[in-house]
């Protein structure tokens, strides 16, 4: 019989292939992020002859990322032919979004003005919605605001936490209210149906470029906390992709 052979060794890869190796999977792990970041970064470069500094934004998802679509549910309440409606501390009268803002209590509508409570201000608006005046607090009873409603003479009437108050003509001061007056009260519902309508408004309304968007996109803040780590990531991926390059271009024999 013939004696056994030894074995064979499996020889161990050396440096260069190594080196080869890391660079190889490297270079395909993050060939997608250090293209994000390339054409990003030219887009920035370019963005005022692209337009990218002047284009608005018109996407709901990207608006949402940047809060200025609010969450939840908005509260929406009739006064008169007007429809009104609070979502995120931005008031809304029909489609039209003010440039007014706190938390809706309620509206009423007048033969000539159209009157929206928030919790500390109450503002006035014409018949055709156009702006008129402004009651802050220190011409209300009390904040916060807690209702407003309208009696059978037209008469506002506001819920505090001090009691029930009358405003008088012209808005210039305020009584207690008479004990047993009746009082239609304004009083907001969930507007389900109204939230896509008033996030379209939203977003027509939008001041928000694509070239912030890029911006951080190209600094991964688009993404939070993640994007940036993965930014960070690939940075450095780029770092050691260049030594292992450095080494295996002088390792060659």
């Amino acid at each position: 019989m013939g004696e056994d052979r030894p074995r064979r060794k499996g020889r161990r890869p050396g440096p260069r292939k190594w080196h080869r190796r890391w660079h190889r999977y490297l270079g395909a792990a993050f060939a997608l992020p250090l293209l994000w970041l390339v054409v990003s970064g030219l887009l920035l470069q370019h963005g005022e002859r692209l337009g990218l500094t002047e284009k608005k934004v018109s996407s709901a998802w990207l608006l949402k990322r940047y809060n200025q679509i609010p969450e939840g549910v908005p509260a929406v309440t009739k006064a008169g032919r007007f429809l009104v409606a609070g979502w995120g501390g931005q008031l809304f009268v029909d489609d039209k979004l003010l440039e007014e803002s706190g938390t809706l209590t309620g509206a009423v509508a007048l033969p000539a003005e159209l009157v929206v409570a928030t919790e500390n201000e109450i503002f006035v608006y014409d018949s055709q919605g156009l702006y008129l005046d402004r009651l802050g607090e220190e011409s209300l009873p009390a904040v916060p605001l807690l209702g407003i409603g309208l009696d059978s003479n037209d008469r506002i009437h506001l819920q505090t936490a001090d009691g029930q108050h009358v405003l008088g003509e012209g808005f210039l001061d305020f009584e207690e209210a008479p004990s047993g007056a009746v009082v239609a009260w304004s009083t907001p519902s969930e507007g389900f149906n109204e939230r896509d309508s008033l996030q379209q408004i939203l977003v027509e309304g939008s001041e928000f470029t694509w070239s912030r968007v890029i911006t951080d996109l190209h600094s991964g803040s688009l993404l939070g906390k993640i994007g940036r780590f993965f930014v960070d990531l690939t940075g450095v991926a780029v770092f050691v992709l260049t030594v292992l390059g450095i080494r295996l271009l002088f390792r060659r024999k």
